[in-house]
């Protein structure tokens, strides 16, 4: 008995829920049939507008003076006197004394030499006159020819030498005293003073380290397949190349004015890079225009690139990967094209083909999309 239960109970659940199952179907409400209905999807767009600008490149570069010297001494001697424009950060001009080294022994080493000059100079008067006498002498004799050492000539030759001799080494000393003063070289700023007051230097010894303020050098990288877009070449740009450089000061971000003078010599094979040289005249002072540039400094440089025609602006986003782009055609349609790209940059991009003026440019994504599918802009029905 419980074996057919067993068995039977299942079943009967079973046939119960299919019957459950029809009556609910057969006794439910219908609904009427509705037709789909397909929203077309709406779409931003922008007129192509075709225009002359310049291929603008962005780079970064420090501040280089782009003349730097090493003071060293020419002689040994003890430091007497030191600038206060020989102390780090300093100005100087052209001409000014920055150090003096005790002078005392070139001094008489100088006065030592002009004697032995002057000694030189009448030992070669004494050696001429008795060559002139030997000569009268030999020609009123007249024995025939008479040799070089009758007529004193080699005496004479040696008395020249030493007197040549004397005027070199009157020349070293002059030179060795002069050497006891150190002027400026150029107009410029100390870098690094390595010597102070009393101090003994020899040749060789560095003394300080300065730099010329004429003018500063900015190392760019650019990338190597840009050099068209700018006019530039390995032996240097066609053209005078403008360069705006920006830089946070404080507050405020200051402005300045440079050219790209020439470029590296070589492409560094590591990134590819080639270094533009930007050059900046007095840099270093404060004008009424701008601040005061310091070596180390960290720039923002807008290099202006050559002028290109007939060209179409749009957003970056509107470029699409490929260098493609969609274009909403006059019937309503997308289209989707390949364009020629100029440049791209964070925000926009320049088109030199593949969109003409007065074309309208799709800027909104658009999910599965199908070329030549319908859309619409804003203000437009279904």
């Amino acid at each position: 008995m419980k074996l057919a239960l067993r068995i039977t109970l299942p079943i009967l659940v079973l046939v119960f829920g299919v019957w459950m199952k029809s009556y609910l179907i057969a006794t439910g409400p219908v609904l009427p049939p509705q037709d789909s209905e397909y929203l077309i999807p709406l779409v931003e767009v922008i007129v192509a507008e075709e225009e002359t600008t310049t291929l603008d490149m962005v780079a970064f570069g420090e501040v280089r003076p782009r003349s730097t010297s090493s003071i060293v001494a020419e002689v040994s001697a003890r430091v007497t006197f030191v600038s206060d424009q020989l102390y780090r950060g300093a100005f100087f001009e052209q001409g000014d004394v920055l150090l003096r080294l005790d002078d005392t022994d070139y001094q008489n080493l100088l006065a030592a030499n002009e004697a032995a000059r002057d000694q030189a100079a009448a030992t070669l008067e004494l050696e001429q006159a008795a060559a002139d006498i030997a000569v009268q002498e030999w020609d009123l004799l007249g024995q025939g020819k008479a040799s070089a050492a009758a007529l004193r000539k080699p005496q004479l030759k040696a008395a020249e030498a030493t007197l040549r001799s004397a005027n070199a080494n009157l020349e070293i000393a002059r030179n060795n005293l002069k050497r006891t003063t150190v002027y400026a070289p150029f107009s410029g700023r100390t870098q690094m003073r390595n010597v102070e007051l009393g101090n003994w230097v020899a040749p060789g010894s560095p003394l300080a380290t300065i730099y010329a303020t004429d003018a500063a050098e900015v190392s760019l990288p650019l990338p190597a397949d840009a050099m068209g877009m700018l006019g530039l070449s390995l032996s240097g740009p066609s053209r005078e190349i403008d360069v705006d450089f920006t830089a946070a000061m404080g507050d405020s971000t200051e402005h300045w004015h440079g050219k790209l003078v020439r470029t590296d010599a070589m492409v560094d094979p590591s990134t590819r890079m080639l270094e533009g040289i930007a050059l900046l005249d007095h840099p270093f002072q404060t004008t009424d225009s701008a601040s005061a540039l310091a070596p180390g400094m960290f720039l923002h440089a807008t290099i202006r690139g050559r002028e290109v025609n007939n060209v179409v602006r749009i957003p970056r986003h509107a470029l699409l990967p490929g260098d493609r782009v969609r274009i909403l055609t006059t019937e309503g349609k997308a289209e989707e094209r390949m364009v020629v790209v100029l440049q791209s940059t964070v925000t926009e991009s320049l088109i030199a083909s593949g969109i003409e003026h007065g074309e309208r440019v799709i800027l909104t994504e658009i999910p599965l999309f199908v070329d030549g599918m319908q859309v619409r802009t804003e203000g437009e029905n279904q």
